[in-house]
């Protein structure tokens, strides 16, 4: 089954829009992971999108197709959301029973893959594992049910109305003032030591370190929440006190440059095994 014709069947699904990273950061996940690819791989995946690079350029393109008819029922597929509570034992069956919670990111990752093993020259799927491998490891596509991956949780960054979902797709990244490629630069310098033991993770390892980090954030922002003198506006959104911004991004900053590096590093393994 080709990949447009995979996307045509599914059309129909019901979708709640979700962006993941944003066009910065999905850019750093694939710079990674590109750095990351063996000889063959990199070879492979350079013929199929037609250039060197490709994939970085393209690595966004699976959110600018969603205006696109045949896409539509695609946007599920970028997220996973996972309430609290979740055990390690939890995270496996998901991962092994991806249809268990909907048809979301889990699911729609691996049956793309399966699509690139029968066909690993379709381009369209290629683009979409690029992408996704990068959702995967936005901590708020693994955020909760109840208020859409934090999508629901709004309140003011730097004067700016906005909410916590934002804020990992693109707020956090933008305050380094970093482009895509210093940062990608950057975050392969940082772990460089660290290198081999993040590839030798596997997803699941790589799932449960996000979602604890996922749970670390919900658990920051509710304490937050939590003071009585914080109040919602008119607009349902919440003035935290001052300097919440500048604490939030000291205390997360390395769950940031950790989550993008380990999408790269998960992109990066699952392009090397498809293109052996």
């Amino acid at each position: 089954m080709t990949m447009r014709k995979f996307t045509l069947i599914v059309c129909a699904m019901i979708a709640i829009g979700a962006n993941a990273w944003d066009v910065v950061g999905h850019r750093i996940v694939s710079d990674i992971a590109y750095q990351n690819l063996t000889p063959e791989a990199r070879a492979a995946v350079d013929k199929v999108l037609g250039f060197e690079r490709a994939m970085v350029a393209m690595s966004s393109w699976a959110d600018e197709i969603k205006s696109d008819t045949i896409y539509k029922g695609q946007s599920n597929w970028h997220f996973q959301d996972l309430d609290a509570g979740k055990t390690e034992k939890d995270l496996k069956y998901l991962l092994t029973h991806t249809e268990a919670e909907g048809k979301h990111l889990f699911w729609a990752k691996q049956s793309i893959i399966n699509i690139l093993k029968n066909d690993p020259n379709d381009a369209d799927a290629l683009k979409f594992i690029v992408h996704l491998c990068g959702d995967e490891f936005q901590p708020m596509h693994m955020g909760h049910h109840d208020d859409l991956g934090g999508n629901l949780r709004k309140f003011y960054w730097f004067g700016r109305n906005t909410n916590l979902h934002s804020l990992w797709d693109g707020a956090l990244i933008e305050y380094t003032k970093y482009s895509s490629t210093e940062y990608a630069q950057y975050l392969v310098q940082r772990f460089a030591a660290q290198r081999d033991q993040y590839m030798a993770m596997d997803e699941l390892a790589l799932i449960v370190r996000t979602y604890n980090n996922t749970c670390a954030i919900y658990d920051h922002i509710n304490a937050l929440v939590a003071d009585k003198d914080v109040q919602p506006d008119d607009r349902g959104s919440l003035r935290f006190k001052k300097g919440f911004e500048y604490r939030f991004t000291y205390v997360f900053r390395a769950v940031l440059d950790e989550q993008l590096y380990m999408a790269g590093i998960h992109l990066a393994q699952t392009l090397n095994n498809l293109y052996k």
